[in-house]
């Protein structure tokens, strides 16, 4: 009876996630198609970094306007998607949490998805202008640019995407420490490799040779990393007095 019970449950548990992934792909496919229907809109605002260098992107096949579009749409429904198949991730993992580790998990998310965002924005009005600028100085007054509407959206969405990815570390450091998976003295420790890291990372990620833009970066993710640290030893602190606190009143 055991056995059959365990194995209704991990049933109901498999239904479940088939449920919330078909949300999620319904979602998804609901915000390709708004995105579809502005795609005029969402294109302009994409390539305005690029036009401040080149007057338009150009292309080279009859079939890569469309599929430019196509990719757009597909990269903009999974933009405007993110918090709700973040939503459908939490609906699944609710049941198995009590209710401090549902507190955690779900101030996780929506700070997640804040800074998501954040390396997002990060990533249009300053990673992508200063790219374009300093890779097109390499072939000033020697070579005329045409950059092609598929290689610049290849170009764009790729470090869109990884600066939004990197801003989620501060989200992982919290829920490391706050969960006692990692201590605070740990990752104190951890700071100057953070530090190199962080460098490392900035020049990976950044198409250029420009040392500021680098800078800017890895000072952004240092201060990132800082301020994890700051909101564990805070919210340690609380917890410490709070058990004080109770300790004296019984």
């Amino acid at each position: 009876m055991e056995t059959n019970s365990q194995e209704a449950s991990f049933l109901d548990h498999l239904e479940e996630l088939r449920r919330r992934i078909l949300f999620s792909i319904l979602w998804f496919a609901v915000f390709c198609i708004i995105s579809y229907a502005f795609k005029n809109q969402i294109l302009r605002f994409v390539v305005e970094p690029l036009e401040k260098i080149q007057k338009q992107p150009v292309f080279v096949s009859p079939v890569e306007p469309f599929f430019s579009i196509i990719k757009l749409s597909l990269f903009s429904g999974f933009l405007l998607g993110f918090p709700f198949f973040l939503h459908q991730m939490y609906v699944f993992v609710k049941p198995a949490l009590n209710s401090i580790h549902t507190k955690i998990f779900s101030l996780c998310l929506v700070s997640g998805t804040v800074l998501f965002y954040a390396g997002c924005a990060l990533s249009y009005y300053l990673i992508v202008p200063a790219g374009l600028k300093i890779l097109f100085s390499f072939g000033s007054g020697i070579m005329m640019p045409m950059v092609t509407m598929s290689h610049y959206l290849t170009f764009f969405i790729w470090m869109t995407v990884i600066l939004g990815i990197l801003f989620q570390v501060p989200v992982i450091v919290v829920f490391l420490g706050i969960t006692g998976v990692v201590s605070i003295q740990v990752l104190k420790r951890m700071r100057r490799f953070v530090y190199l890291l962080s460098f490392v990372i900035a020049a990976v990620i950044t198409p250029t040779t420009d040392v500021i833009t680098q800078t800017i970066i890895a000072v952004i993710f240092i201060f990132l990393y800082e301020i994890s640290l700051l909101i564990l030893i805070v919210s340690v602190k609380r917890k410490v007095l709070k058990k004080k606190n109770l300790g004296s009143e019984s």
